[in-house]
C-alpha cells in the first residue's frame, strides 16, 4: 500500500480532507491510450483511490480518437495497474470506476459535448453533494493543446457554483522562448493561471518537495546557506543507457531541454530561493512561486563559454534518428549565476547525461573547506564537508562529515550522516512513499499550486536558455564524443574543477542498503551465507518465463537461487518449486542476498523487461559481484545494448552474455532453444546447465556457443523476424481457405493437421490447428479465433530485424511483408472505413481441391524464402563484425524448443553443413529442386489471391524474391541510368572495367573527374 489516510491524518487536520465525503469528482483523461497515460496517470489514479483519497463518487472517464469500448479500455490499463503493489479486487474495483469516450479528434465538440452530457447524468444522479468537480488531465502532445482546450472551454467546464475545473498540463512547454509564448497564448486565451496546473514530476518527488523542509525548519541549515560558507552547487542527472530506439524524438530536443531546462532549473530555484511569506496553505502557492522567479529573474543568459557538451559514441546508430550527422547534445554540464546577496560568486553546475556509468538524479553542495585545516592537521588533505539530498534511485539525505579514523590513527576520514526514506521510515511496514505523480495529483485536488510552474517561471527559464540552444542550432557547435558507460567528457570534470573550484575525494565510498556511491572500483559486502547452502545459478525476474526457466534448471538437479523486484513472486516460486517435487530452489528478497547466496563464481541469468529495467538491475546486481563473475542477459534485446553493457561491466571484469531464449513459457519450462552469444569462458561457465536445459533433439541439445557479444542477442532477433515471416505466411493460406474457399473452422483445423504430417510439419502449424478448433467458452458460441480482434501486436524484434536488413543490404522481403502487415492491421478504424468505399473484384471460378494442393506447395517454398533470406542476414552481420558465426549450427540450434522449430531445419542444417560456403539457401541443389517443382503451383496460389483481392504480402514477396534471385540480369541498369541522367551518380558496364558517366542529353555537362566524383558511392553486395 502507499501512504495510506491515517498517516496523513495525523499531519492534517480533518477538516483539509472533509471535501473526500461532500463532493463528487470527474475525471477525464485526455489520451487515455497512450503510454503516459498507462504507465503513469491511470496508476496514480489507482494507488489515490487505494489510500482513500479519491471521493466515492468519483468517476475516471479516457478520452482518445482510438474507437473502443469501456471494457476495452479497461484491458488495455489493467496489466499497468498490477504491476503496483495493490490487492487484485483493488484493482477491479478502480477499473470498474474507469470509462471511455472517443472523438474524430481531440477538439470534436461534438464529442465532448456528449461526455459533457454524462457528467450532468452523473451528477444528477449523485448524492447531493455539495460540490461536484472536474479534473481534465491532458496527456497529450501539445500540437493538439488547442484544439482539446477550446473543445473543454466551450463544452465541459463546470459552472463555478457548483465546483472547480481544473487541468493538468504536461510537458514539454515550447522548445523555445518563441513557441512557449504560441503555447501559453492558446492556453492563457481559454484559462487562468488558477485553471492550470503545469505539471514537471520532478517537483512531486519526496526529496525536492523535503528541500524546504530541510531548509526552512532546521536551525543549522539557513545560517550556513550562503556564499561565506558553500563552494559549490552540483545538481546533476545520470542515465546508464542511451536513447533505446526513442532517438528520433530526443534528436528533436536533446538533454537541455528534456532535463535540464525544467527538471534541474526548477530543482535549483528551490535550493537558492529565498524564504516565502508562508509554505502551507492556499497562500503558499504564490508566495512560493513568487521566490522561485526571484531567483530566475537574477540568472544571467546561458554563454556557450559556460557549458560542456557531448554526444555518447553510436548515439547516431540509432535507426530512428534520420540526420547522422546529427549535433544534438545527450550530455550537458553548465553553469548559471544567481546574482543575489546570499549567492553572488557560488557557481551552480547543472548536468545531466545519457549512457552514463548509473543511474542518478542529486543535489550535492560541496562546503568550502574548514577554517585553520591545514595548520591544525598538518600534511594532510582534509575532505570537503558535502550534503547530498538524493533523488533517485532511493531517497535519502547524508551529510559527507570527517570523522577520526578507526584504531590508533587520528587522521580525519570521511564518513556519512546518514537518511534512507526507505530504511528509516518504510522498512518495517507495508507503506511506501507515493510516487511522484500520485502526490501532485493529489495536490490537484486541494487546489495547491505551489509544486506547479506558473507561465512567468517557465517565460523567463526560456529567456535564460533560448540564446544557447539557438547557437548551438544555428552554428551547428559539435559535441565532444565520450564513450558509454563511463562518466561523459573529460573535459566535464575538467570544467567543473576549474570554474566550479569542486574537489573530489577519491578515496570516499558510501555504502548503502542496494545502492554504492563509490570513486574506486569496489564491491560491495554480502551477508554471510554459509557455503553449503550456496546455489549454482541465480536467475533474477519472475514474471511467467522466468519462473519457468528457474524450474527448468531446478528440475534437472541444479541449486537456483531466485529474486525479482517485487517480492511476492519470489515466494510464488518457491512455492511451485515445493509444489513440483520439493526442486532445489530458493529465494531471495533483496540483491545483497541474492547475490551472497551464489557459489563463486557468481552466474546470473535476467529474465526482465527489456531496455531500462535491465540496465538497471544490472546496476544493483553488479554493485555486490566480483571479478570473475556472470551475467547473462536472456531478453529479447536489441544487440548494441549487450555490447555497451559488456564494455560497462569491463572496469569490474564481470562477464556477461546476451542470450537469446525461443519457446515461450512452455519451452521455458520444459526446454527451450538457447542462442548464447558473449565471451567463450563465460559460455564455458554455464554449458553444463545450459546443455542439459535446453530442448533435446536427434542432433543433440539445442544450444550452442554462437560467437562473441552481441550475436546470441542478433540470431534470436532474425529468428523473430523469420517467425513474423512464417505466421504471416499461415495467416495468407487461412485467408485463402475460410475466405475464398469458404472452409470452416474446423475443416482448416484437419487440413493443416494433415499438413503437420508432411514436409509442412511445424511448431506454428501444429498450434494453428489447435487454435482453429478452439471452441468460444465466454459465449458458447462457435470458434475463439472468430472473436480475436484482427489487429496483430508486437514488441521491436521484428522490426529490429527490417532495419538491420536494410543496414546490412540484404533482402528480406517475406518479413519485411510480414511487419508491414501487422502495421496496417493495427489502423482498423481506417480499414473499416476504406471497405464502404473501395471495390473489391468479382471472384472467378477455381478447383478446390488444386488449390489446396497449390497452397501447400506456395506455402513450403515461401517458408524456404523466409529462412533464406534470415540466414543470409545472419551471415552478413556475422562477416561485418567479425562474429564467425556458423549458419548450420543456427538451423540446428532451431530445429527443438523454439517457435520456428520445423520439419525443413534439419535439411537447412545438413545442407549448411555439406557446403559452409553455401552462397544462398535457394541455391542449394536439393532446396532449388524442390523450389523449382513448386513453381507453377507457387504461381498460380499468388495470380489466384491478387485476382480475387486476397492481399498475400509475404507469399507475393516470397515468389518475388525467388524470380528475381534466379535472374542473372534484371532491369537494374535501367534504373542506374536514371540515377546518372538526373544524378551524374556514374554507372559500371558490362563490357569493360571502371566507372562511366554519359552525356544523356546537350544540356549534361561533364561531371569532372569520375573517381573523385564517385567517392564514397560504393554498391553494396
Amino acid at each position: 500500500h502507499n501512504l495510506n489516510m491515517s498517516t496523513i491524518s495525523q499531519s492534517k487536520a480533518n477538516e483539509d480532507l472533509k471535501w473526500l465525503k461532500t463532493s463528487g469528482l470527474v475525471v477525464v483523461v485526455v489520451g487515455a491510450s497512450g503510454d503516459l497515460a498507462k504507465k503513469k496517470t491511470y496508476p496514480a489514479l489507482l494507488s489515490l483511490y487505494d489510500d482513500n483519497l479519491l471521493p466515492n463518487d468519483t468517476v475516471v472517464w479516457g478520452y482518445a480518437r482510438s474507437a473502443m469500448t469501456h471494457e476495452e479500455l479497461r484491458d488495455r490499463i489493467r496489466p499497468f495497474l498490477q504491476k503496483a503493489n495493490h490487492a487484485p479486487e483493488v484493482v477491479e474495483k478502480f477499473l470498474s470506476l474507469c470509462k471511455y469516450h472517443s472523438g474524430k479528434g481531440y477538439g470534436d465538440i461534438d464529442a465532448w459535448g456528449t461526455l459533457a452530457e454524462e457528467f450532468k447524468k452523473q451528477e444528477d444522479e449523485g448524492s447531493g453533494h455539495e460540490q461536484y468537480n472536474r479534473l481534465f488531465y491532458l496527456a497529450i502532445p501539445p500540437n493538439v493543446f488547442a484544439e482539446t482546450s477550446l473543445a473543454i472551454k466551450k463544452t465541459s467546464m463546470q459552472d463555478k457554483a457548483k465546483g472547480f475545473s481544473r487541468l493538468i498540463i504536461e510537458k514539454p512547454f515550447g522548445r523555445d522562448l518563441e513557441s512557449f509564448e504560441v503555447l501559453n497564448k492558446t492556453l492563457s486565451e481559454h484559462f487562468t493561471e488558477d485553471h492550470l496546473y503545469r505539471i514537471d514530476h520532478y517537483l512531486g518527488k519526496e526529496m525536492v518537495q523535503n528541500l524546504s523542509i530541510l531548509r526552512f525548519s532546521n536551525t543549522w541549515f539557513e545560517r550556513v546557506w550562503n556564499k561565506e560558507n558553500i563552494q559549490c552547487v552540483i545538481l546533476t542527472f545520470k542515465e546508464p543507457f542511451g536513447t533505446e530506439g526513442r532517438g528520433g524524438y530526443f534528436d528533436k530536443y536533446g538533454i537541455i531541454r528534456d532535463i535540464l531546462q525544467n527538471h534541474l532549473l526548477q530543482v535549483l530555484t528551490l535550493v537558492a530561493m529565498e524564504t516565502p511569506t508562508v509554505l502551507d496553505g492556499p497562500r503558499a502557492g504564490k508566495a512560493v512561486r513568487d521566490v522561485k522567479v526571484a531567483v530566475l529573474n537574477s540568472i544571467q543568459e546561458i554563454t556557450l563559454d559556460d557549458a560542456v557538451l557531448g554526444q555518447y559514441e553510436g548515439y547516431a546508430d540509432d535507426p530512428t534518428i534520420e540526420n547522422k550527422d546529427t549535433n544534438c547534445p545527450t550530455f550537458a554540464m553548465l553553469q548559471l549565476k544567481v546574482n543575489t546577496p546570499r549567492w553572488a560568486g557560488v557557481p551552480f553546475i547543472i548536468k545531466a547525461g545519457k549512457a552514463l556509468n548509473e543511474r542518478k538524479a542529486e543535489v550535492r553542495i560541496q562546503f568550502k573547506d574548514a577554517a585553520a585545516a591545514p595548520f591544525l592537521f598538518p600534511g594532510q588533505d582534509i575532505p570537503r564537508n558535502e550534503l547530498v539530498m538524493r533523488m533517485q534511485p532511493s531517497e535519502a539525505v547524508y551529510m559527507k562529515t570527517n570523522v577520526k579514523s578507526p584504531g590508533f590513527s587520528s587522521k580525519p576520514i570521511q564518513s556519512e550522516l546518514e537518511v534512507n526514506y526507505d530504511t528509516r521510515f518504510f522498512n518495517r511496514t507495508d507503506e511506501s512513499n507515493p510516487d511522484a505523480y500520485t502526490r501532485l495529483i493529489f495536490d490537484v485536488l486541494q487546489g495547491k499550486h505551489g509544486a506547479f510552474v506558473r507561465d512567468d517561471e517557465l517565460r523567463r527559464s526560456w529567456e535564460i536558455f533560448t540564446p544557447l540552444l539557438k547557437r548551438i542550432e544555428t552554428e551547428n557547435i559539435r559535441p565532444i564524443m565520450y564513450k558509454q558507460g563511463g562518466r561523459g567528457p573529460k573535459e566535464a570534470d575538467d570544467f567543473i574543477t576549474k570554474v566550479a573550484g569542486y574537489r573530489r575525494n577519491e578515496d570516499y565510498v558510501f555504502h548503502e542498503g542496494d545502492m554504492v556511491r563509490k570513486s574506486k572500483t569496489t564491491s560491495l559486502p554480502v551477508p554471510d551465507v554459509d557455503d553449503g547452502d550456496k546455489c549454482e545459478i541465480g536467475l533474477w525476474g519472475l514474471a511467467v518465463m522466468g519462473q519457468n526457466f528457474a524450474l527448468n534448471m531446478a528440475s534437472h538437479g541444479f541449486s537456483v537461487c531466485v529474486g525479482n523486484r517485487s517480492t511476492p513472486k519470489v515466494d510464488l516460486t518457491v512455492q511451485r518449486a515445493k509444489d513440483e517435487g520439493n526442486l532445489p530452489l530458493i529465494g531471495a528478497k533483496d540483491a545483497a542476498t541474492f547475490v551472497a547466496s551464489l557459489k563463486r563464481p557468481r552466474k546470473i541469468v535476467l529474465l526482465v523487461q527489456a531496455g531500462k529495467p535491465v540496465d538497471e538491475t544490472i546496476t544493483n546486481l553488479s554493485a555486490y559481484m566480483e571479478a570473475g563473475d556472470l551475467i547473462i542477459d536472456g531478453g529479447n534485446e536489441w544487440f548494441p545494448n549487450s555490447i555497451r553493457r559488456a564494455k560497462i561491466l569491463e572496469p569490474k571484469n564481470i562477464l556477461f552474455m546476451g542470450m537469446g531464449i525461443s519457446g515461450g513459457e512452455e519451452g521455458a519450462r520444459n526446454g527451450p532453444s538457447l542462442m548464447p552469444g558473449g565471451p567463450k569462458e563465460a559460455y564455458d561457465m554455464v554449458e553444463n546447465i545450459l546443455t542439459k536445459c535446453a530442448a533435446q533433439t536427434s542432433t543433440g541439445p539445442c544450444v550452442g556457443y554462437l560467437g562473441p557479444i552481441g550475436s546470441g542477442n542478433y540470431v534470436k532477433m532474425v529468428h523473430n523476424g523469420v517467425e513474423y515471416g512464417d505466421m504471416q505466411l499461415i495467416a495468407e493460406v487461412y485467408d485463402v481457405l475460410g475466405n475464398l474457399l469458404r472452409m470452416s473452422n474446423d475443416d482448416m483445423a484437419d487440413l493443416f493437421e494433415e499438413w503437420n504430417e508432411t514436409e509442412l510439419n511445424s511448431y506454428l502449424i501444429e498450434i494453428t490447428y489447435k487454435i482453429l478448433r478452439k471452441k468460444d467458452d465466454v459465449t458458447g458460441k462457435g470458434h475463439v479465433v472468430d472473436y480475436v480482434l484482427d489487429k496483430t501486436g508486437m514488441k521491436g524484434t521484428g522490426k529490429w530485424t527490417i532495419q538491420e536488413a536494410t543496414e546490412r543490404a540484404v533482402a528480406a522481403p517475406t518479413m519485411a511483408a510480414a511487419l508491414d502487415a501487422r502495421m496496417i492491421s493495427g489502423r482498423k478504424e481506417e480499414r473499416e472505413a476504406a471497405s464502404n468505399v473501395l471495390a473489391a473484384p468479382i471472384t472467378g471460378r477455381f478447383n478446390k481441391d488444386e488449390v489446396i494442393q497449390d497452397l501447400r506447395a506456395a506455402l513450403y517454398a515461401s517458408k524456404v524464402c523466409s529462412y533464406a533470406q534470415g540466414l543470409s542476414l545472419i551471415k552478413a552481420a556475422s562477416d561485418e563484425f567479425g562474429w564467425n558465426i556458423n549458419l548450420a549450427e543456427c538451423a540446428r540450434l532451431w530445429t527443438g524448443g523454439c517457435i520456428i522449430r520445423a520439419e525443413l531445419l534439419p535439411k537447412i542444417s545438413q545442407a549448411l553443413t555439406s557446403n559452409p560456403n553455401l552462397l544462398n539457401l535457394l541455391v542449394d541443389p536439393g532446396f532449388a529442386s524442390e523450389l523449382n517443382l513448386r513453381s507453377q503451383s507457387w504461381r498460380r496460389t499468388v495470380a489466384l489471391c491478387v485476382s480475387n483481392g486476397i492481399a498475400c504480402p509475404s507469399l507475393c514477396n516470397s515468389l518475388t524474391y525467388f524470380d528475381m534471385y534466379r535472374r542473372a540480369r534484371l532491369p537494374a541498369n535501367l534504373t542506374q541510368a536514371q540515377r546518372d541522367f538526373f544524378g551524374g551518380h556514374t554507372y559500371e558496364r558490362t563490357d569493360m572495367p571502371g566507372s562511366f558517366h554519359t552525356a544523356w542529353t546537350d544540356a549534361h555537362k561533364s561531371i569532372g573527374d569520375i573517381n573523385e566524383r564517385t567517392a564514397g558511392e560504393k554498391l553494396q553486395t
